[in-house]
């Protein structure tokens, strides 16, 4: 078996939801041990969190816990209490790293925040996730997806330009989160190899939205440009307009077109039959294309109405070479090629829930191939823990 990256390192999660527990599947999969403490009797939030897998007992059953857990170790210990102060501290001189997603102040309460465990724990790293941050005046809010989503930005953006905005589905700003106090985490890794000393790393979901606003922020305050919601097209404030960049409808579903420079534009008329395109008054540009989109539509949607994407997929991104995709179902993302090609998914096997299928991470590292095993059932490992590594007669 190849070694991992993170192989040796010791993570202790106290984090529930999605946020921690996505960074420390991370950390798990690419070799760290992740011992999770689920707090009894019901253990993490997530386990009572559906979707549910039809006929799997609880606390087993949530999909989203089984994927947000992958390759750790659970043990059940309210580490809250002061009657089990003593076993969880047991755990921290041998970490490397400990992640939380509480409320802000909440470690602060029990003695734990990271001034009093560094005096005591001086190697020990705390990642904290939390909506807003410890401090500013929003710290104490309760948030959820949606309102990550509405202050850092990407809700105004989203939808209709004459419609509301539209959210994301799913917990979109807390897996970004997650992804931030991973790359914290093994950059507190790093700094304790160099210098000796843990770091607290603290992440901001709605900051790690408002952060990847890319040039919508820089067009704003360069350029006093205001991007606007424009649905499936693209903007044409500021002399960017692009077209066609949009989704239309096909035989069996739809299709997206991203049609940025000209040599597109030229093979996309070409593919169409319709070469007489591009020398049409009406399209000479981007932008008037962009002027005339209801027409340019009107005519791929003739063309699109007698094939199926994935037809339309297999003649313009690999003959025609025009950035053109299907939009896919989740059974067809399951099936790409592509992903399966590169390893994406992996089947795991659940002593209650059975066999199903995991991402495991969208990137490669050669000679450390990361490995997500199954999620652990409620208290799995408090034998392995608490008894023969700590000696607890629990």
């Amino acid at each position: 078996m190849h070694e991992r990256a993170l192989d040796g390192v010791k993570v202790v999660e106290i984090a529930e939801g999605v946020s921690g527990p996505f960074c420390g599947r991370i950390l798990a999969g690419m070799g760290a041990e992740v011992v999770k403490i689920e707090r009894p009797p019901g253990g993490d939030r997530s386990r009572r969190e559906a979707p549910f897998l039809p006929g799997v007992a609880e606390p087993e059953s949530s999909a989203l816990f089984l994927h947000l857990n992958s390759s750790k170790k659970s043990v059940t210990l309210d580490w809250r209490s002061a009657e089990a102060r003593p076993v969880f501290e047991r755990l921290l001189p041998a970490a490397h790293l400990l992640i939380e997603n509480s409320p802000p102040g909440t470690l602060e309460c029990h003695g734990l925040g990271f001034d009093a465990l560094h005096s005591t724990h001086p190697t020990l790293s705390v990642v904290s996730i939390t909506d807003f941050g410890s401090f500013g005046p929003y710290a104490d809010w309760i948030a959820t997806p949606l309102v990550d989503l509405a202050l850092g930005g990407y809700l105004y953006l989203s939808g209709e330009e004459d419609r509301e905005p539209l959210m994301l589905p799913g917990f979109q700003p807390d897996y970004v989160a997650g992804l931030h106090g991973y790359l914290g985490a093994t950059l507190a890794l790093w700094s304790l190899d160099e210098t000796g000393e843990g770091r607290h790393v603290e992440v901001s979901a709605v900051e790690s939205l408002a952060s990847m606003s890319q040039f919508t922020t820089v067009m704003h305050t360069y350029s006093n440009v205001v991007r606007r919601r424009h649905g499936n097209r693209w903007e044409s404030e500021g002399g960017y307009a692009r077209h066609p960049i949009t989704v239309l409808p096909c035989k069996d579903g739809h299709v997206s077109f991203s049609v940025a420079i000209e040599p597109q534009w030229e093979m996309l008329c070409a593919m169409i039959g319709r070469p007489d395109m591009l020398e049409d008054s009406r399209y000479p540009t981007f932008d008037d294309r962009r002027k005339h989109a209801d027409e340019i539509d009107a005519i791929l949607t003739a063309w699109l109405e007698d094939k199926t994407k994935q037809e339309v997929f297999d003649m313009a991104a690999g003959i025609w070479s025009v950035p053109t995709a299907r939009v896919s179902d989740l059974a067809e993302v399951l099936d790409d090629p592509q992903y399966r090609s590169r390893g994406l998914w992996s089947e795991v096997d659940h002593p209650v829930a059975g066999k199903y299928t995991q991402p495991t991470v969208p990137y490669q590292m050669r000679g450390t191939p990361p490995s997500f095993g199954r999620a652990p059932m409620l208290g799995e490992h408090n034998d392995e823990i608490l008894r023969d590594r700590l000696g607890f007669d629990w």
